[in-house]
């Protein structure tokens, strides 16, 4: 046992990752870079260091053994022995994941329910936390990311579809939630108005997550009783993680192949880390393009809710993924409009945005000041051609302002398993053309 204890301390140095992509959050900034597990980067929005009933988070939190963060936790409501709700089993004789979130789902406290960029407002260390995405300040607020300037429609009493991806598994589970528009996004707001799923099946859409003909039907296990809100539903990540000793903490992070699970996979095959195994930066773990194409998955998962009844207008979705091998909990948001007549939005249709080449840096535009540098490489436009600064793995290519878009100025075309050659750019050459800043602001 102290060798699996120094072991895991050297290894403890990936962030796991997930969002909400249909509808297309704001975490991701219009850009389906990466998608469906960690689109434009928002897969990095997170709260860390949550410990179940604590009032706060603190930037904090021991992976392995769960130890809390504060004196007046909750004990969890999801036993030690459930193997229908658990997900991490590795290292039976110890209750390791014991005050995690997801072993209590809801009570765990989060910073902002949009997620916080890197997960805390400063840099973590290995294991306890991450760095933001590219172009976006440490510790920036979800909740102050704009929303997009497409706008997604659902109408009252019908089902609709909602999806999220996994980029880099933490087992645990998830949940749905709204707050209108003119009220405060407070995680009280959110948790007012907790959604329910539909049924006992779940799809796994394949295609990057997109193609709605390629659908593979699974069981959905999902749970209403000991969560928080009381009564509120949440839903088990259908995916497990490698199971071993040695994958106790990354779970088959650092490209190790994946030979096992931790519990019995939906799919056959359909287990592993995701394509976060390939982001780790000891020496000796980054991937090739075969590699990290192979780590990837090439599906999101579905789920169906019908719209509630409640007042029409304008609401912000959160989806809250409760970690089970980590103290975090993954957050994003969308926005839809409610209504009873508008004709509702097709879901999974790409998106190409113009947010992160619009309005001002400040404000989420990481890109907006590079108008008038599209032939300018000098003083402040030098800015627009250097690589962003925020976490950017060996094995994908830079993101760049400008310099890498397409041939006709649309954001680069990238998948794992394209060579890492160049950089990668956001489409801003396309938007500015066609002046959809000053039509969308």
């Amino acid at each position: 046992m102290r060798f699996l204890f120094a072991f895991l301390a050297y290894f403890v140095s990936v962030y796991g990752h997930g969002v909400m992509y249909e509808p297309p959050s704001r975490n991701g900034g219009g850009w389906f870079l990466l998608g469906p597990g960690c689109p434009g980067g928002s897969c990095l929005w997170f709260n860390q260091g949550a410990t179940i009933g604590c009032k706060n988070c603190t930037g904090n939190g021991t992976v392995f053994p769960a130890v809390p963060d504060c004196k007046n936790h909750d004990e969890p409501t999801i036993g030690r022995f459930n193997k229908t709700l658990r997900t991490v089993f590795t290292v039976p004789e110890i209750d390791w994941t014991k005050y995690h979130p997801w072993r209590k789902p809801g009570s765990a406290p989060v910073e902002n329910p949009c997620g916080l960029a890197g997960g805390w407002y400063t840099p973590g260390t290995a294991g306890n936390g991450g760095e933001a995405p590219p172009g976006v300040p440490q510790g920036f607020l979800g909740t102050d990311v704009k929303p997009l300037f497409r706008e997604t429609v659902w109408r009252i009493g019908e089902t609709v579809e909602v999806a999220w991806g996994v980029y880099a598994n933490h087992g645990g589970g998830y949940s749905y939630r709204l707050c209108p528009h003119d009220q405060e996004p407070t995680e009280e707001c959110f948790k007012k108005m907790q959604l329910t799923l539909i049924g006992d099946k779940q799809w796994l859409q394949w295609g990057n997550g997109m193609d709605v003909f390629n659908r593979t039907e699974i069981p959905a296990v999902r749970i209403d009783t000991g969560t928080v809100p009381e009564g509120s539903q949440w839903t088990r990540n259908p995916i497990p993680a490698c199971a071993g000793v040695e994958d106790a903490i990354s779970c088959g992070a650092f490209n190790t192949p994946c030979q096992k699970s931790q519990f019995a996979p939906p799919v056959k095959g359909v287990f592993g880390f995701g394509g976060g195994a390939c982001g780790s930066s000891l020496p000796g773990t980054q991937c090739t393009p075969e590699q990290f194409e192979k780590q990837s998955f090439d599906f999101g998962i579905v789920d169906m809710l019908q719209v509630p009844n409640i007042p029409e207008g304008k609401y912000r979705l959160s989806f809250r993924w409760e970690a089970e091998q980590t103290p975090q909990v993954w957050a994003s948001c969308s926005d839809v409009t409610i209504t009873k007549s508008k004709e509702p939005t097709k879901p999974f249709q790409l998106y190409e945005g113009c947010e992160l080449c619009c309005g001002s840096t400040k404000d989420g535009g990481s890109c907006a000041n590079c108008t008038a540098c599209l032939n300018d490489k000098t003083g402040d436009c030098k800015y627009c051609w250097t690589p962003l600064k925020g976490y950017n793995p060996s094995m994908t290519p830079d993101i760049y302002c400008l310099g890498f878009d397409r041939p006709d100025g649309g954001p680069t075309n990238y998948v794992p398993g394209d060579p890492k050659e160049g950089g990668a750019s956001p489409g801003c050459t396309k938007c500015w053309k066609n002046d959809v800043c000053n039509k969308m602001m």
